[in-house]
């Protein structure tokens, strides 16, 4: 065996034994009464609460039963629970949870551009309690994973050194602390892109980075990523640039003059080693991908790869169909359900669907899709069920909803077995980027004009081209042209950290705006004759200010033919 697979071999070895712990704990909760776990799980959390402002204010302790709890505590929105976490971002302490607040992680918000999340080391340590089962049973099932690196998705963030205005930190150094302090230096070891490549910045020099770094990984086992369109996004940069990148494989170096000015420090070491038989692989790997041969494309750049972790669910199904073709004989996993705010599932081998995180956190589902359904504890849940989750977690989030929507597809021992089936209604989900109904109207609300009958809606190309958001509207309605009303919607999305995040990566275009020449009325009629057209029923239609029907340009345009509204 050569020293480098030997070494990633020790190395994995030693990373799965710190898996091991929590990987028993997981099963052994399996295999007991799934109401009394959870209910154990609450009495941690709330022991964890105890004291703090939120618990005084609601009369909670660590005696407080499941009922108790319920009834004391309303379900919430983020919103709901806003004012407390604006009270820890000042620097307060003891107001959600007598934890320190360690620092603050980003996601996406729903009426705004991004949500800060409390974490705390009692949050961080129940990520672990559903990561390192994951891992374990993972590792144990596909045995080429063993003796090489794996791919996780490196994403670039904002600045480090941020803080909030009372000193909080904002964001992780890098995407492995989420494993913890006993596994990063492993991780690190096993990692086919380097974490320093996100110290580059954002844009196409951090793109340029990871693809440089994969084709110099010949000895690849695993491709670990959330939205499958990532990866092909991130091909079709590799096609665009073949000759820089053979160029740099064959001379052990890094020019990325060609895309900016360049920016590249602390390069990772192993760039710069000479691989002049990688390059004139490379080559005629891209002659296979120009020919047709996504398969053949990869399986010579990557011959050992051996499993893709991947949504493949909901909206990311056609991403996942895309990149199944690249990767057709490699064993493919689902990934589960992992929020910024906490685990919600985890793939385990045999499963029918992700299984629920039942130690990470205390959950209660909602039934139906839209609206107030009745609330269901997890061991109430029934087969076939379509529910969205709501959770209470160890950073501080009490009954909190998650705006994530699973149906229930039976059971894995005594745990319920939870396929994602999508963001509620009011999200669209085109790469991970979650764009809600609120934000978009709380985007059109501040741009120039009054686009009251505005519209927002995912346009997903026949082409090889990346899906994007196209706003249309009247052009009574706009204060701006075109160009200029397209350049400031831009901005306004990229309040979302998820949509920078995907446009970064290549796996959305920028938005685009159609301004038609009719009145707001004719507008409105337009899409009441759409909804009619695929099925829907006009007299319950909800006319919002995001549509989750795609293909309105070539339909407008349709309806409009001679009038000049093709979209910019």
């Amino acid at each position: 065996m050569p020293a480098s697979r030997l070494f990633c071999s020790l190395v994995q070895t030693a990373w799965m034994s710190t898996c091991l712990g929590e990987a028993m704990r997981f099963r052994r909760a399996a295999n007991n009464s799934l109401k009394t776990v959870q209910a154990n799980v609450l009495r941690e959390i709330l022991e964890n609460a105890a004291g703090s402002e939120f618990a005084r204010q609601h009369g909670l302790n660590a005696t407080s039963t499941v009922k108790d709890f319920q009834n004391s505590v309303a379900v919430n929105d983020y919103e709901d629970l806003q004012p407390f976490v604006q009270r820890v971002a000042k620097g307060y302490q003891n107001v959600l949870s007598n934890e320190k607040v360690l620092m603050f992680e980003e996601t996406s918000g729903t009426t705004s551009g991004t949500r800060l999340i409390p974490y705390t080391k009692g949050l961080q340590r129940s990520f672990n309690r559903a990561l390192h089962p994951w891992l374990l049973d993972l590792y144990t099932h596909v045995k080429g994973l063993w003796g090489g690196p794996a791919y996780w998705v490196v994403t670039p963030g904002a600045a480090a050194g941020r803080t909030t205005a009372g000193g909080v930190p904002i964001g992780f150094a890098n995407d492995s602390d989420y494993f913890g302090s006993w596994a990063k230096p492993l991780i690190g070891a096993l990692m086919a892109v380097s974490e320093d490549v996100k110290k580059q910045g954002g844009g196409q020099i951090w793109r340029y980075l990871t693809a440089l770094s994969l084709l110099r990984s010949a000895d690849l086992r695993l491709i670990s990523l959330w939205n499958p369109t990532f990866f092909t996004a991130l091909i079709r940069s590799i096609d665009e640039w073949s000759g820089e990148l053979a160029s740099d494989l064959r001379d052990g170096s890094c020019r990325t003059g060609f895309l900016g000015p360049s920016s590249v420090d602390n390069m990772p070491a192993y760039i710069d080693k000479p691989a002049p038989e990688r390059a004139e692989l490379f080559k005629a790997s891209v002659e296979a991908l120009r020919a047709g041969q996504p398969a053949e494309f990869a399986a010579r750049l990557w011959p050992r790869l051996a499993a893709v972790s991947s949504w493949t669910e909901a909206e990311a199904a056609n991403g996942a169909a895309q990149l199944r073709s690249f990767f057709p004989h490699q064993f493919w996993q689902t990934k589960g359900l992992l929020a910024t705010e906490g685990a919600v599932t985890l793939p385990m081998s045999g499963a029918a669907a992700p299984v629920m995180a039942v130690r990470s956190a205390f959950f209660e589902f909602e039934e139906g899709e839209e609206g107030v359904g009745a609330i269901r504890l997890a061991h109430e849940l029934t087969p076939g069920c379509r529910c969205r989750v709501i959770m209470t977690t160890f950073g501080g989030l009490y009954r909190y909803r998650l705006h994530d929507i699973v149906e229930m597809r039976g059971w894995w021992r005594n745990l319920p077995c939870l396929a994602f089936a999508g963001k509620e209604a009011t999200v669209c989900d085109l790469s991970g980027e979650k764009v809600s109904a609120a934000h978009v109207k709380n985007i059109l609300a501040r741009l120039p004009g009054h686009l009251e009958t505005a519209f927002i809606a995912p346009e997903k190309p026949v082409s090889d081209e990346p899906p994007g958001y196209l706003l249309v509207a009247s052009r009574e309605e706009s204060a701006l042209d075109q160009r200029e009303l397209a350049e400031r919607l831009e901005i306004a999305l990229g309040e979302n950290i998820h949509y920078r995040w995907s446009r970064e990566a290549g796996q959305l275009q920028a938005a685009r705006v159609m301004l038609l020449p009719v009145s707001p009325d004719r507008l409105n009629q337009l899409r009441m004759q759409r909804v009619e057209e695929e099925g829907g029923q006009i007299s319950t239609a909800k006319h919002g200010v995001l549509s989750r029907l795609s293909g309105w340009e070539a339909w407008l345009s349709d309806q409009l033919s001679g009038q000049p509204c093709r979209g910019r």
